[in-house]
């Protein structure tokens, strides 16, 4: 729910949602990002513009789209080349606005109400936590070729697509630093939480943090749970089906609880690291490569900035999935939504060419670049041509040969249906708030009241 993928989005949404999620938002990362401050009312800005190339159409000549995106998606040039080949096609200028990660949607929210966003927004939020009704419906061949997984979080009420997928559908899990689980006698896969503990506590006598938790950022911290609970989910229905209706809260399932209670122990047991209150995702990622930590919970997305960042230290780092359930038999491989997307505003002084310029990322030689840069596994089908894929992915899809594939809870089809996509209940704060100290009975009772009371204004039957 990054997911950042607000996730699910994001993680987004995941992350999106997860992320918001869902960075993407995601939210792809950084070690490095421009100074940013300000606030809705002054935020702070950076530019960019190219001249048109000799074949862009004349009829732009002279214009300039403004994109708004996070701190920590303007950090990597990923997205920037990617815009960049777009605009030289087009033969448009750019300028982008950068707002603080932290700060994003509520100012990203407040623009669009008021009529003064930017022309097109880079982002992982949520349909719920987007203003939806202020970004415009997309068009492009593109629209019939999103993926089953990522398509439902990119469509409103009347089944417009509000948010085009750029970013590849990202595994969840743990990243880790091969030589220092080497080092520490630590074999892979770890098949449960004790398994896990005993893992963590061989990786603590080392010297090393076993876990590292980024709980300045408000979307990273959910991803352990993301990868984890939607087994329980699965493997019982009736009580989705209780949740859905109000007839049960989250609380009253005691796998659930048990996963809160084991993902709060890395932190009672003293195996994260102690800064994890003021710790970034930037930061995290630094002592991820720089082995002074083992394990970070992460998106696969990450590896176009581990690259960009740290070249000569990306082949040190793999991904698995987070066993952190008790029974191994809950065991399960998370595969996400598109961790980043594109929304026009409808209020845009160039709304066509907005919208134009989103078809013209879309198409294959820029689609290509960006998946050069940012390996993953596209969320379109049917394309007609190949996309590159990271080595995360590749290693991921490598467990699942044995374990299930399932969804973020959001996501997962119940009965061929997401049962459970308006009850995100700001999940990315709960368990930033599980961290900073509130009881696992409180968090889960704060994660109900916060998707009852949006069920409610939703108007959705039981509540």
């Amino acid at each position: 729910m990054k997911k950042k993928r607000v996730i699910p989005l994001i993680a987004a949404a995941m992350l999106a949602t997860l992320a918001a999620g869902c960075s993407n938002s995601n939210n792809n990362g950084n070690a490095a990002s421009p100074a940013v401050s300000g606030s809705a009312s002054t935020p702070a800005s950076a530019s960019a513009s190219a001249s048109a190339p000799a074949s862009a159409s004349s009829d732009n000549a002279g214009k300039t789209l403004t994109i708004m995106m996070s701190s920590g998606d303007y950090g990597p040039d990923t997205l920037k080349t990617t815009m960049q080949a777009a605009a030289d096609q087009l033969g448009v200028k750019i300028k982008y606005d950068i707002f603080p990660d932290d700060q994003m949607l509520n100012i990203v929210n407040t623009k669009l109400a008021t009529g003064n966003a930017g022309d097109i927004i880079i982002h992982n939020f949520g349909m719920t936590d987007v203003s939806a009704k202020d970004l415009a419906p997309l068009q492009g061949d593109w629209v019939d070729k999103i993926t089953e997984t990522t398509k439902p979080l990119t469509v409103n009420d009347k089944g417009e697509v509000l948010k085009a997928p750029l970013g590849g559908e990202s595994n969840m899990g743990l990243l880790y630093n091969k030589k220092v689980l080497q080092d520490a006698g630590v074999t892979l896969p770890i098949k449960n939480y004790a398994d896990f503990v005993a893992a963590a506590e061989k990786i603590k006598a080392k010297g090393v943090t076993p876990v590292y938790i980024s709980n300045k950022e408000v979307w990273t911290a959910q991803i352990l749970l993301l990868t984890t609970m939607t087994a329980p989910l699965v493997n019982d229905e009736s009580f989705v089906d209780n949740m859905i209706a109000n007839e049960a809260k989250p609380s009253d399932n005691a796998k659930l609880v048990k996963l809160f209670d084991n993902v709060l122990s890395l932190k009672d047991k003293k195996l994260i690291n102690d800064d994890y209150m003021s710790a970034t995702d930037a930061m995290a990622q630094e002592a991820l490569v720089n082995g002074k930590a083992a394990f970070y919970a992460q998106m696969s997305s990450t590896y176009a900035a581990l690259s960009q960042n740290y070249p000569d230290k990306v082949g040190d780092i793999g991904m698995t999935y987070t066993p952190l359930w008790d029974d191994e038999k809950d065991g399960y491989v998370l595969y996400g939504q598109s961790s980043t997307y594109m929304s026009v505003s409808a209020a845009s002084d160039n709304l066509d060419l907005a919208k134009q310029f989103v078809n013209t990322v879309l198409s294959q030689p820029v689609l290509t670049k960006y998946y050069e840069l940012s390996p993953g596994s596209a969320p379109y089908k049917d394309l007609g041509y190949d996309l590159k894929m990271s080595p995360f992915n590749e290693e991921m899809n490598g467990y699942a040969e044995s374990l299930p594939r399932l969804a973020d809870f959001t996501a997962q089809r119940f009965g061929g249906a997401p049962k459970l996509d308006p009850f995100y209940g700001r999940f990315n704060e709960q368990i930033q708030g599980l961290f900073a100290g509130k009881p696992v009975k409180d968090t889960l009772d704060a994660w109900y009241k916060a998707y009852a009371d949006d069920a409610k204004a939703r108007r959705l039957a039981g509540f």
